[in-house]
């Protein structure tokens, strides 16, 4: 078996920078596609557009609510109320997976890859392993200085966008000045937030995003392996290696709206920044509206931790969405597995840190082992 440090290797190093939609992420396609072909895995690709930044949607929403805080101070209430309220609704519906926005802007073309490999015995179980193999721009918001405080910025800046919209209804009703006066105050927030994502587009890399997430696709092919040579009785396994994961998850949409069927009866497991500090299971995800991991998943996590996986933790993760939040925010069975730093964040996200020297194998090799088993447990269960 190739180690799965290797494939990280070739990933973050050999190809590199992966931005959606670009070449970098076009050859780490063709080589998750080569290996699979490789290992005699059979497997497809599926195609879909994309925006190739999330920067873009969010900076359109912004501005709209910024420019409803403008019609307030210009005495144009219900133009502001409208205004407000689209950045409200359209911020809420880009967190949770839905594109609206985004669904509006020129796209390129990426692509998932899908390799299966059949039950033994015959199909009874259905299991889907995913991982992103795209990597994100970075931006000062994830500098080592600021990245500690996003979630409380996200807050503030949720908090500001939805009071903006209430505020203006409460002064449209009652005409109270200081309403007025607190709505362009907080229109400051979404405003630098506009300014800090236009620098990441001018002034921002795409990382090499060796633990974002080229772990995660080094498990993957891993488990591929093992289990090609090791074929489930009961399960049939899905291997999903998805792109444009960091301009807001856009190929497991595109993976899940192509496949529902597929999805109904499966366990899907997604694997991402699994390639340094304590390896977890996500119990909860979600930034705005928290989403519970599959109750099934997670005691089975549970049963693991009492059988040697001691040290992977369940956790509760709301800095950032994940690939995971896309099928569960549709009414699908999910869980991620991540790992994080003593301070409970993605160690080196989306910074220029994020390089292969900064991978510990020890965490990829637990991260690898711990799905693998969780996998045979499912297959084992009645």
């Amino acid at each position: 078996m190739m180690p799965v440090i290797d494939h990280i290797y070739n990933l973050s190093v050999k190809i590199g920078k992966r931005g959606t939609a670009t070449e970098g992420e076009y050859r780490a396609r063709d080589y998750i596609k080569n290996t699979f072909d490789r290992m005699g895995i059979r497997n497809s690709t599926e195609q879909f557009k994309t925006i190739t930044s999330f920067s873009y949607p969010y900076i359109l929403i912004y501005l709209t609510s910024v420019a409803g805080a403008i019609f307030l101070l210009l005495h144009r209430p219900v133009i502001s109320i409208l205004l407000t309220g689209i950045g409200a609704v359209t911020f809420f519906l880009e967190n949770t997976s839905f594109e609206l926005v985004a669904s509006l802007l020129p796209k390129r073309t990426s692509s998932n890859v899908i390799g299966y490999i059949p039950a033994a015995r015959g199909h009874k179980k259905r299991v889907i392993v995913t991982a992103h193999y795209d990597s994100s721009r970075s931006g000062i918001m994830f500098s080592p200085s600021f990245v500690k405080g996003f979630r409380n910025t996200f807050i503030g800046l949720v908090i500001s966008l939805f009071s903006m919209f209430i505020l203006t209804a409460m002064y449209w009703i009652t005409h109270v000045v200081w309403l007025k006066i607190l709505v362009g105050i907080l229109a400051l927030d979404p405003l630098v937030t506009v300014g800090l994502l236009i620098h990441r587009e001018i002034k921002g890399d795409y990382t090499h995003g060796a633990n974002d997430n080229a772990s995660g696709v080094g498990v993957l092919l891993g488990i591929a392996e093992k289990f090609k040579k090791e074929p489930l009785a009961n399960t049939e396994l899905y291997l999903v290696a998805t792109g444009a994961e960091e301009v807001g998850m856009v190929g497991m949409a595109a993976f899940v709206k192509l496949n529902q069927k597929l999805l109904n009866d499966a366990l899907i497991i997604n694997i991402d920044n699994c390639g340094a500090g304590q390896v977890a299971y996500i119990v909860e995800e979600g930034m705005i509206k928290k989403y519970p991991a599959e109750h099934g998943l997670v005691a089975m996590a549970d049963q693991l931790r009492k059988k040697g996986f001691e040290n992977v933790k369940p956790r509760v993760f709301t800095t950032m969405s994940t690939d995971a939040l896309v099928p569960l925010a549709r009414g699908y069975k999910s869980m991620s597995i991540m790992a994080f730093d003593h301070e409970g964040i993605l160690p080196n996200w989306h910074w220029e840190t994020d390089i292969f020297e900064n991978v510990q194998p020890a965490a990829v090799n637990l991260a690898y082992d711990f799905t693998s088993e969780l996998i045979k447990t499912i297959d084992s269960n009645n």
